[in-house]
């Protein structure tokens, strides 16, 4: 079982960058060099090719997310490391999960449910394995001139904070997706990142819908109110849809609101121009689907529901809770390399490193 590193800091954007670059710098150092060595297999060009190309991307930050930006050159600073190269790093979804790919590769699984005036939310992050070692839980508190703002959110030292739940009573999940309309735009690290730091769910919608994005991505946003809100992208398009309405089943098994994403698009608007054909985003979107309102209808306590839910090993290997496969010579494949459950309404989170089948949860609170 992995031990995850906490981390708490506190301060401007700036300052946050580097309490988080000081305690994690051996864990960026080896983040940058692991994917510096291995860039080419995952996107079909060398490292030092992508921190020349993500140059394209740095206005649209500096322009519309400011502060996520601020964060990363103190993190760069902090973990004494070039940030051009950080940079890069955090544009990687803009390099290696381009739509125009002959297989997209598997990755996230994301939930939420409402019911019995209880409201949770569950993700499994699946990425490369290299990553499972590399899991830090972020605990952030903002002041300063762009936001004052809390947060929980697990990932790597060297990754911007992407998902997590927030004072402000919400949590944000995020799914990959792929769409035939990418470009230069914010890179999504940089939007997920400045989710975190909104006031509330109106204003994190803005922000996803404003933002001239590089790319789509899915967010799912819960509040402790009971609101689920699901929010696809693509570069240039979008869908809202609203988990309250998103299934008839659901409020008859007693779930007010109830929503699960993984990889694929599932808006009338949008599914029409998927570049994803993956059946395993299919077998784990359904599956889990089915697991919550099983557990609805039975009366399951909610974060023990999500936490099974996130555990499922049904199709694997198109699993839920995903594993690394000896047989297949893929070096894109994921694993899930951090589960979390999320309370918004407490600002609770509960954080597994690597596979939860096989690691305990351990819980935080704002």
């Amino acid at each position: 079982m992995v031990e995850p590193l906490v981390i708490e800091a506190s301060g401007s954007h700036r300052e946050v960058g580097r309490q988080i670059g000081e305690a994690g710098r051996d864990v960026v150092a080896w983040g940058l060099e692991a994917y510096a060595s291995r860039f080419h297999a995952l996107s079909g060009m060398s490292f030092s090719e992508a921190v020349e190309r993500a140059g394209a991307f740095l206005r649209y930050a500096e322009d519309y997310t400011p502060q996520a930006l601020d964060q990363l050159r103190g993190l760069a600073e902090a973990a004494n490391v070039p940030f051009d190269h950080l940079f890069a790093l955090n544009c990687s979804e803009e390099f290696t999960c381009t739509a125009d790919r002959n297989w997209p590769p598997e990755h996230c699984t994301s939930l939420a449910v409402a019911a019995e005036g209880q409201t949770v939310a569950g993700h499994n992050e699946d990425w490369y394995p290299e990553e499972i070692e590399a899991q830090t839980i972020r605990v952030v508190r903002l002041t300063g001139r762009w936001s004052s703002a809390a947060y929980i959110s697990a990932g790597p030292a060297y990754n911007l904070p992407i998902t997590g739940v927030t004072a402000a009573g919400f949590s944000s999940a995020a799914n990959t997706v792929y769409y035939r309309d990418e470009r230069i735009g914010v890179p999504n690290n940089f939007v997920l990142a400045t989710v975190l730091c909104q006031p509330d769910l109106e204003h994190a919608r803005d922000l996803i819908l404003g933002a001239p994005r590089a790319r789509g991505s899915n967010h799912l946003l819960c509040g402790g109110d009971g609101r689920v809100w699901d929010i696809e992208t693509s570069g240039e398009r979008w869908a809202f849809l609203d988990g309250a309405h998103a299934s008839a089943e659901a409020t008859a098994r007693g779930a007010t609101a109830l929503f699960v994403h993984t990889n694929h698009y599932v808006s009338p608007e949008l599914m029409p121009g998927d570049a994803s054909r993956s059946e395993g985003s299919r077998l784990r979107r359904e599956r889990a689907e089915r697991l919550l309102l099983d557990g609805v209808e039975a009366g399951d306590e909610l974060v023990e529901l999500a936490k099974r839910v996130l555990s499922d090993h049904e199709n694997a290997p198109c699993s839920i809770c995903d594993h690394w496969e000896d047989d297949d010579p893929d070096p894109d494949q994921s694993v899930t390399t951090a589960s979390m459950v999320w309370e918004p309404a407490e600002g609770c989170a509960h954080v597994a490193a690597g596979q939860p089948c096989a690691s305990e949860y351990v819980t935080l609170e704002l």
